[in-house]
């Protein structure tokens, strides 16, 4: 004996875990920017152009030689993840520099997601 109900129900259920692995993978939860009906790839693709301009607007500087610590980024790379991370984590030397990137990033409809204070 089969209860029709049942099988409403495990369609549902299917189809809603269905819907929460695809939204899941083209969303950070842990991004600091947001913006209504953006996805990732478009986020990630946004932050690296703003970094890219920000850096670009100046003069490159000159990188330290690290011996014993971690690999020095070159100034036009942006970090790993950089939609995680606030304008004064992203790694710009310059105030100058974080707020180029934090304005292109508003210009572009993007709002901060979540409060991060600041080390520095």
């Amino acid at each position: 004996m089969h209860v029709p109900g049942m099988r409403v129900i495990a369609l549902l259920l299917l189809t809603l875990a269905a819907t929460g692995c695809t939204a899941t993978a083209y969303w950070d939860p842990k991004s600091y920017w947001s913006r209504p009906g953006a996805r990732l790839p478009e986020l990630a693709d946004e932050t690296g152009a703003c970094y890219q301009a920000a850096v670009e607007a100046e003069s490159p500087a000159a990188l330290a030689v690290a011996t014993n610590g971690p690999r020095l980024l070159p100034r036009t790379e942006p970090p790993p993840k950089v939609w995680e991370r606030a304008p004064h984590q992203v790694g710009l030397e310059r105030f100058e520099e974080r707020a180029r990137y934090d304005r292109c990033m508003r210009a572009r409809g993007w709002q901060p997601a979540k409060v991060v204070s600041p080390t520095r």
